[in-house]
Parts: structure tokens; C-alpha cells; sequence
């Protein structure tokens, strides 16, 4: 529009020109055609010769953390630019910015984007667009840069504050003692080369350092398998944003993860259709949180369904923690079950009355307690980190408590 605007202001003073033969509306015409040729070059070959570099540190963050981005925007011409606006269009919180700048002959302008990360998930950051025009704001141009670049936010974790092994915590599985001869993830040791032996448990390192074959030795693992349940059914959470039940069982989920795998334990994620097989070491660790990172609580299924379908996958003696605002008693019943095996079942339990449902969990509670299942209670505002301290509803030990279990 303003350049028809422009051109009929021309016009107009060409036309005037001719009717009246005034000299003086030639020179204006001339002047104005000139002026309106100059812009709409200088703004063609500004846009042209404007670059952008972008750089970011990592692809990964961390809810509570700062995700870093460096942006430069290049002149790569002799002539100036009078202004240039930039803007960004990340869908990540907080993360689009707008600037705008003069730009030298031959100059940079750089950028250090930091952003406090406040939401899990994935991101994308999107493409920057910059534009700039002539010195007389005649004319304007537009340019974007585009970037496929995805960012995975992973979701806050604490640290428990723990007075050590807790009675009817975690108890797992029985040590076992005798070397074994098959490859297990526990190494007990190096030993002389047997003909019987594969090559593939030779120790090299020891090999070049004492002369001779040696292999490595195993045990079975001490250990039981650890299972974090994430209950994502979409009928049970309340509450939006960070102050959500699924937020809260998110970061609890991915806490107690962490916690366990930095204790060396196989730690393995299960939700409504789709579980991550326990293993152990930092890259399971990275595993459950880009898992968690996207999970969302939008599943049909629930929590009771999901623990009597998967019941055969989780073996005897290994341990559960199921993490859930869930008020039902179809899942307690499964869990109960799952105590008869042989397993041992612990439950973190996020109050959702805190949350603003309004249905009280005193009946839950003591179903759970009734099963004797350690029961550890999550409200909303309160810190996470003494979590595992001890349970805040023990277990019932008296020869009655399991008759009361609902069925």
C-alpha cells in the first residue's frame, strides 16, 4: 500500500507537471522518482546481504535449568543498515525474542540468548525472520532463516534426602554368591584363561598388563529389578501447568528413576501401554527422561487394567513404586496381588485434594495401608526432597489387615 501510495504521489505530480508546465513540479517529479528508485534498491540489496548464524550449546535441558542460544546477524555489504528489526519464533517458553539494531558496513551484531526453562516437552526453535528497508522507511523487506532444531526439555528432578536403607523400602532381591558362567552385568573379578572360555570375556587391559590371558568373572546380580508405574490416565489428574498432579508425578516418577539408577539399581518405566525394559547406567537414566519428557496424562486405560495386564512381566522379588493421584481401589487390589508374589509394591500417592479436586484419599489410604503397602503421600507445595524419608502411612502388620483389603 505505501508503495502505490508512492507511486500515485508521482504520478500526480507528473500530471500536474504537464497541465500547468511548471518547471518546478518536473523537478519535483524527478527528485521523487529518483528517491522512490534509490529505496526500493537499497532496500532489495540490504535484505540480500543480511546472514544470521545461530548456535546453541546442547539440545537438552532441564525444567529449572537455562537453555542457551547464539545468534549473530551479519552485514556483508558496504552499505549500512539504517534499522533491522529481528524476531524469533521458538515455541519455547519465553524463548522468542524481538530486537532491533543498526547495522554498520561490514559489522555484526551477536546475541546471547538465555532462557530459564519452565515446561517439559519438546520445543522447536523456529525460524528467526528479519527485516529492514531504506534510510526514508519507504520501503520494507522481509527475510526468514529457518531452523528444524528440537529442543527436548527433560522434567525437574530432586534429590531425596534419605537416612540411609529404610525398613520395607526397597528391599530387592537376595544376594547371591558363586561366580556363574555366563555374562551378567555384575564383574566380580579377573581370573586365568580357561580353553573353555569365550574371547569375548577376555580383560584386556589386565591381559597387556600382566603377560598373559585373562578373563573376566561373574555373578549374578544382588539386585532385584525396580519398576517406576506412572499412572497417565487422563481421568485421574487435576490441576494445569506446573501445579498439576501429572507434573508432580512426573518429576517424582523421574526423581525416583534417578535415585535408584545412581545407586547402580535396574531401574525399568511402565505406564499405560508402553513400559521401558529395566536396565542400568547413565544411559537408561537418559532413556527415562526423554520418556518422561513427553509424557503425557492422556491415556484411556487405567491404572488397575495396566498393572493386571503387565503382572506376568514384573518377576518375582523385584520391587514397584507406583507413582499416581488416583483414588480408585481396582489398582490397590493389582497391587495387592502383586505383594502375594513375592513382590515388594511401595506407592507414592499425590494427594490430588491438594490440588483442588476435592475427593478426600482417606479411603485409598487405608486400603493401602489394610494391604500393607508403604504408602508415601505427595501434596501440592510441599518439597519433594524428604519424600522417601519415611513412609507417611506405615504398614499394617496385625494378622487382620489384609482381610480388609477392598476385592
Amino acid at each position: 500500500m505505501k508503495t502505490l501510495g508512492l507511486l500515485a504521489l508521482w504520478l500526480a505530480t507528473l500530471v500536474i507537471a504537464f497541465a500547468g508546465g511548471w518547471s518546478v513540479m518536473y523537478r519535483v517529479s524527478y527528485v521523487l522518482l529518483l528517491l522512490i528508485t534509490i529505496s526500493w534498491v537499497w532496500t532489495l540489496v540490504s535484505i540480500r546481504t543480511l546472514t544470521v548464524e545461530r548456535r546453541n550449546r546442547a539440545q537438552r535441558a532441564q525444567v529449572g535449568g537455562f537453555f542457551e542460544e547464539w545468534v549473530a546477524v551479519d552485514n556483508i555489504s558496504y552499505l549500512p543498515k539504517a534499522w533491522v528489526e529481528m524476531r524469533s519464533e521458538s515455541n519455547l517458553v519465553d524463548h522468542a525474542v524481538r530486537r532491533g539494531f543498526f547495522l554498520g558496513p561490514k559489522s555484526r551484531r551477536t546475541w546471547m540468548l538465555r532462557t530459564e526453562c519452565t515446561s517439559r516437552g519438546k520445543f522447536h526453535l523456529g525460524d528467526i525472520a528479519i527485516a529492514t528497508g531504506d534510510p526514508f522507511g519507504l520501503f520494507q523487506r522481509q527475510a526468514r532463516f529457518g531452523s528444524e532444531t528440537t529442543i527436548l526439555i527433560y522434567p525437574r528432578t530432586v534429590d531425596f534426602v534419605t537416612p540411609g536403607r529404610i525398613p520395607g523400602q526397597l528391599p530387592g532381591g537376595v544376594q547371591q554368591s558363586g561366580h556363574v558362567p555366563f555374562v551378567t552385568p555384575t564383574v566380580a573379578g579377573v581370573r586365568d584363561y580357561q580353553p573353555s572360555d569365550s574371547y569375548n570375556r577376555i580383560h584386556w587391559p589386565t591381559t597387556a598388563r600382566t603377560g598373559r590371558l585373562m578373563v573376566k568373572e561373574f555373578e549374578l546380580d544382588p539386585f532385584a529389578d525396580i519398576w517406576v508405574v506412572i499412572d497417565l490416565d487422563r481421568q485421574v489428574h487435576v490441576g494445569r501447568g506446573p501445579e498439576s498432579t501429572e507434573e508432580y508425578a512426573v518429576t517424582v516418577a523421574a526423581s525416583l528413576a534417578r535415585h535408584f539408577l545412581v545407586q547402580n539399581r535396574s531401574v525399568g518405566l511402565l505406564s499405560q501401554k508402553e513400559l521401558l525394559h529395566p536396565d542400568r547406567g547413565s544411559r537408561q537414566l537418559t532413556k527415562v527422561l526423554e520418556w518422561l519428557a513427553v509424557a503425557q496424562g492422556d491415556r484411556w486405560e487405567t491404572l488397575g487394567e495396566t498393572l493386571t495386564a503387565e503382572s506376568l512381566r514384573i518377576s518375582r522379588l523385584a520391587t514397584v513404586v507406583i507413582v499416581t493421584p488416583s483414588l480408585a481401589t481396582d489398582w490397590v487390589v493389582a497391587a495387592h496381588q502383586l505383594t502375594l508374589r513375592g513382590v515388594s509394591v511401595m506407592v507414592a500417592l499425590v494427594e490430588s485434594a491438594t490440588f483442588g479436586s476435592g475427593l478426600s484419599s482417606i479411603t485409598t489410604v487405608g486400603s493401602l495401608a489394610a494391604a500393607n503397602i508403604p504408602t508415601y503421600l505427595v501434596k501440592r507445595g510441599e518439597p519433594l526432597e524428604g519424600l522417601l524419608t519415611q513412609p507417611s502411612i506405615a504398614a499394617v502388620t496385625a494378622p487382620h489387615a489384609r482381610q480388609a483389603v477392598p476385592r
